[in-house]
């Protein structure tokens, strides 16, 4: 009797935490865990097609339905941008639906145990579960819930090339739905408009993408007050091989731009992650199964996402490092003299963050910055990076008549940035 309840009890899924850490430093950009799935249900699982042709895809799928779906011609380029598309199939089963991540105040250990059932479905393979806040957008101006399936590629669906040999990162930052448009409750996002603790729980994908799985609600509410949503990303383990000096191999698993050494946490041995391989023809049927949805929305969501930053900033948050007040008051002090790259990262951040201190530290690069006033007439670039972002902040009749002033004052040295202040204008 009692064997047969231990085996019944080990055939439960398992979730083993291998590590944690509950604070931010320079190896962990936000809290989180290193877990173990035992005997999972396989049910929320990635499937792959390795054949060369237009139909290489990766899709996220739960059973047999289809949630997210990354199409490209050269998927496993990783530096090749994809085509985002949802499947809209995300029913809200109890298996996705998580209460207990409402609740205030939830650590990062109760929130791993509400978690718990979810992480069951998964199959057998290591995971970090990342306690970080993402934006209600895709990062290229389109609101969580209205990312098109216009065929497009779109930047943030893999590395993101931020130019001269320099790379982005592999973070979560950005989330498109999975569940149709037409479930939502207007009376749900409401209540969730004033409970910004409650967290949302999302699949990472690729580049800054992830899939959102339950917190759709909590999402749009967070848009609608122009806030992060506070999410739990799963994110898949995969292997990661280093020759030494020595020319041994050393293996680690990775999950984005985190390395875990394998043979550390008992991973040794271990398959790290398990591909579900299809043919081009069983991909081709799961492309069909992907319905267009219905798009009545009750919501402007261009003007809600034009609130955050896109993938290109997001490349330069994250570069730029945080921006806290002393750094900028040593800046606009004279105390800091920044180069040109540094300028136009820090604006682009800036822009990005859509930060309150941007047209002061605009006004100070432009007109008493040590760099721009040697090179003001020889640095188009520097130049065109600093209006660009000013171009994005609200509209008054201040920024109005600066924007006038420099148009005029630099009509002949930069035509292509004042034609561009002239069109806002």
């Amino acid at each position: 009797m009692f064997e047969r309840w231990k085996q019944a009890r080990e055939a439960f899924p398992q979730i083993e935490i291998l590590t944690r850490w509950e604070g931010t430093d320079s190896e962990f950009y936000a809290p989180g865990a290193l877990i173990r799935v035992t005997n999972g249900r396989g049910l929320l699982y990635e499937r792959f097609s390795e054949e060369p042709r237009e139909a290489t895809y990766c899709t996220l799928m739960f059973r047999e339905q289809p949630l997210f779906q990354f199409q490209g011609s050269e998927y496993y380029c990783p530096t090749c941008e994809k085509i985002v598309r949802s499947g809209y199939g995300l029913q809200q089963t109890e298996e996705f639906r998580r209460e207990r991540l409402n609740q205030k105040h939830l650590s990062l250990t109760e929130a791993l145990e509400g978690l718990e059932p979810l992480l069951g479905l998964l199959e057998d393979n290591a995971y970090v579960i990342l306690d970080t806040e993402l934006y209600p957008t895709d990062g290229n101006g389109h609101l969580f819930w209205e990312v098109p399936d216009n065929g497009e590629c779109l930047p943030g669906s893999c590395l993101f090339y931020r130019g001269d040999g320099e790379w982005g990162d592999l973070r979560p930052h950005f989330t498109v739905a999975t569940q149709s448009p037409d479930r939502l409750q207007e009376s749900r996002v409401e209540y969730y408009r004033t409970r910004p603790d409650c967290r949302a729980v999302a699949y990472y994908m690729d580049g800054y993408m992830t899939a959102l799985l339950d917190g759709h609600h909590k999402t749009m509410a967070a848009a609608l007050e122009h806030r992060t949503v506070k999410a739990l990303v799963i994110m898949p383990c995969w292997r990661w091989q280093i020759r030494q000096e020595d020319g041994s191999i050393r293996v680690y698993a990775a999950a984005g731009d985190m390395r875990f050494d394998c043979e550390r946490y008992g991973l040794t041995g271990r398959k790290t992650i398990a591909w579900k391989k299809a043919t081009y023809e069983e991909m081709q049927q799961l492309w069909e199964l992907i319905p267009v949805a219905e798009r009545e929305f009750p919501y402007d969501g261009e003007a809600l996402a034009a609130a955050y930053p896109g993938a290109e900033e997001m490349a330069d948050i994250d570069a730029c490092g945080e921006i806290t007040e002393q750094r900028l008051d040593r800046i606009v002090s004279g105390e800091y003299i920044c180069s040109r790259e540094e300028i136009q990262v820090l604006m682009s951040a800036m822009g990005g963050l859509r930060h309150e201190r941007l047209f002061e530290l605009a006004d100070y690069f432009l007109e008493k910055s040590p760099y721009l006033s040697w090179q003001r007439f020889h640095d188009a670039e520097t130049f065109g990076a600093i209006v660009r972002q000013l171009l994005k902040l609200p509209r008054s009749d201040r920024l109005e008549a600066y924007l006038l002033q420099l148009m005029v004052e630099y009509e002949e040295e930069y035509p292509d940035v004042t034609d561009r202040i002239l069109e806002w204008l």
